[in-house]
C-alpha cells in the first residue's frame, strides 16, 4: 500500500452494524483498549484527558463512552448519501451553535461506507476517520448541557500484525491476533460542546495538560474543528427531506436477545440513503438545451439559517434540499462533484 492511501476500510451492511456496535462496546472494557488509550493519555494525545494518572483518565474516558455507545441508536449513511453529506457540510459556517432538537437522537452511532474525512499520521499513513458517536457525558455535573462526540478511525491492522511478527509471531498468527485484540474501529479523537454556545473556541493546544470539561465551553482540536460540518451536515440528512429516505434494518432475533442481555439499546439500524421515488416538488423541469439526459443527478444540498418564531427573530439550521435533475425513471447518478444550488447563504 502506498503510503499516501488512506488505510484500508471494508464497511459493514446495515446488517452486520449491530454486531460491529457489540464488539466495539466489549473492546472499550477490554485490557488491550485500557492499556493503548493510558499510553495515548501518557503521550498527551487526544483532546479531553480528564485529571488523574494515566490508567485513571483512560478507564474514565472508556466507562463514559461504553455508556454512550451502549445506549446508542445506530445510523448508515449509504455511500451515495455520504457524497451529499460532505457536500452540505461545506455550507456549515456556525458550527459551534447546536442545540438539543438537531440531534437525531440523545445518543447514537453513525457509520460511513467511505471516509467523513482524513488525515495524514506521523508516520506519514492516511488515516480515515468513518465514524462517530455522540451523547451525554458523566465527566461534567450536569449531562443534559451539551453533547460529546467521538470520532472512530477504521483500525490499522497492518500496523498491529507488524508489532505482532516482532513478537515472533507467524504472518497467520499475527492475523488472527490482531483482530482478536482490536475491533474493527479505533477511537481517534472527541470534542465537547454546549448546547447554544455561539462563539468560536480556543482550539486545545495538545501541548497542554489534563482538560477539565466545563460544561460552559467547547473544547475541540484542530482536526475535530474540521470534522464538525460533517457531523451537523449528517444530523440534518436524518430529517425528512426530499433527498433521502430512511428505512429501518431490524436486529435479527438472536441478535437482539443477545444485546438486551448486554444491556445495549437494540432499535433498529436507521439506513439513510438516497430517496429513488423523488418529491414531484423536488424536480424541476429540464430547460430545452438540444441534449438527452439518460441519468437522474441531484443538484446539490446546502445548509442555511432560517428565521422562524415571534417577529421571525429566532434563527434554526435547516437543509436546503436542492432538486433533481434528469428524468423521474432514469438511474440515479452521484458524481465526484454536485452542483451548488446557491453559493450565498443568507437568512
Amino acid at each position: 500500500m502506498n503510503r499516501t492511501d488512506p488505510l484500508p476500510w471494508a464497511a459493514p451492511i446495515p446488517r452486520e452494524l449491530p454486531a460491529l456496535r457489540e464488539r466495539q462496546v466489549e473492546y472499550l472494557l477490554s485490557d488491550e483498549s485500557l492499556k493503548l488509550t493510558a499510553v495515548a493519555m501518557l503521550n498527551g494525545l487526544g483532546t479531553i484527558r480528564p485529571v488523574g494518572d494515566p490508567a485513571m483518565a483512560a478507564y474514565l474516558l472508556l466507562q463514559d463512552e461504553h455508556q454512550r455507545l451502549s445506549q446508542a441508536k445506530m445510523f448508515y449513511f449509504t455511500e451515495d448519501i455520504a457524497q451529499l453529506v460532505q457536500h452540505a457540510a461545506r455550507s456549515v459556517t456556525d458550527q459551534w451553535e447546536i442545540e438539543p432538537e438537531e440531534l437525531p437522537a440523545l445518543s447514537g452511532f453513525a457509520l460511513f461506507p467511505t471516509p467523513l474525512a482524513t488525515y495524514t499520521r506521523t508516520d506519514g499513513a492516511n488515516v480515515p476517520i468513518v465514524a462517530f458517536s455522540w451523547g451525554p457525558t458523566d465527566l461534567i455535573d450536569d449531562p443534559s448541557t451539551g453533547v460529546w462526540i467521538t470520532f472512530w478511525s477504521a483500525t490499522d491492522y497492518s500496523a498491529v500484525e507488524k508489532e505482532l511478527r516482532r513478537a515472533k509471531l507467524s504472518a497467520a498468527e499475527a492475523a488472527r491476533y490482531a483482530r482478536t485484540l482490536h475491533a474493527e474501529l479505533t477511537w481517534d479523537n472527541e470534542i465537547y460542546l454546549p448546547f447554544g454556545h455561539t462563539e468560536a473556541p480556543v482550539i486545545a493546544d495538545p501541548a497542554e495538560g489534563p482538560r477539565l470539561i466545563d460544561p460552559r465551553v467547547v473544547v475541540a482540536g484542530q482536526t475535530t474543528t474540521a470534522w464538525l460540518p460533517v457531523v451537523i451536515a449528517a444530523w440534518l440528512f436524518c430529517r425528512p427531506n426530499s433527498f433521502t429516505v430512511a428505512e429501518d434494518e431490524h436486529l435479527p432475533r438472536t441478535m437482539r436477545r443477545r444485546a438486551e442481555r448486554a444491556g445495549l439499546e437494540t432499535s433498529p439500524v436507521r439506513v439513510v440513503s438516497v430517496s429513488r421515488t423523488p418529491q414531484r416538488s423536488a424536480t424541476r423541469p429540464a430547460e430545452p438545451s438540444g441534449r438527452t439526459v439518460g441519468v437522474r443527478f441531484p443538484v446539490g444540498p446546502f445548509v442555511r439559517r432560517q428565521a422562524y418564531g415571534p417577529g421571525r427573530q429566532l434563527r434554526r439550521r435547516t437543509l436546503v434540499a436542492g432538486h433533481w435533475r434528469g428524468p423521474a425513471d432514469a438511474p440515479i447518478r452521484i458524481g465526484k462533484t454536485v452542483n451548488l444550488v446557491n453559493k450565498r447563504l443568507e437568512d
